[in-house]
């Protein structure tokens, strides 16, 4: 009987230890703000033709909006829309890759408002200067326009008697020419004592 007790005593402990064991834990912070996941936002905007950018068919396929660098990217349709998905709170720095043309650099400031909802600032940004809130407010959706076209190749100059006698090698070839023709006539007009005096020193 006693060997009897002491066997239902050790199953009844291991069969509570089982129990524990297999009942699911409690999620921690970490891992429950993962599952909630951060909510991010669309910027949008279209590309707009102008005196440097007439047709923005003109405009390679292969050119893109993208923000931080590439840390988001959005493609621009033939009317020259684009949009650019799961974009975060805070500040960030929009651009347009192309090949051909150079556009504006933007800095977009997503933000939520007391009701919850967000908004969207966006303002010009000079290449080398710091972010400041005191540029003016774009319009939203953005509406980008060509600052300038990139120009790979320089004309050829044609014939220039200027430039070819500006040359300091011409130069050098023309004063040696000088003195090869006037320095005979210098020395039939000098004194003949005089001459024989230069020839000594």
């Amino acid at each position: 009987m006693h060997f009897l007790a002491i066997f239902l005593t050790a199953l009844a402990s291991t069969a509570a230890d089982t129990t524990l064991l297999s009942s699911p834990a409690e999620p921690t912070a970490a891992v429950a703000a993962a599952e909630v996941g951060e909510k991010t936002y669309r910027v949008r905007g279209t590309i707009v033709p102008n005196d440097i950018l007439s047709d923005i068919s003109g405009l390679s396929t292969k050119a893109r909006v993208v923000i931080n660098g590439g840390e988001y990217t959005g493609f621009v349709q033939k009317d020259g829309a684009f949009a650019i998905d799961n974009v975060k709170l805070g500040d960030s720095l929009l651009e347009v890759a192309s090949s051909a043309y150079a556009f504006p650099k933007i800095h977009v400031r997503i933000s939520l408002k007391e009701d919850g909802r967000a908004s969207i600032a966006a303002r010009y940004v000079q290449i080398g200067s710091d972010w400041s809130d005191d540029a003016p407010v774009l319009a939203y959706p953005l509406r980008i326009a060509a600052v300038s076209k990139y120009d790979f190749f320089t004309p050829r100059q044609g014939f220039s008697i200027i430039a070819m006698f500006s040359n300091p090698y011409m130069m050098m070839v023309g004063a040696s020419l000088v003195a090869v023709f006037l320095l005979p006539k210098l020395q039939a007009n000098m004194d003949p004592e005089v001459l024989e005096e230069l020839k000594k020193k």
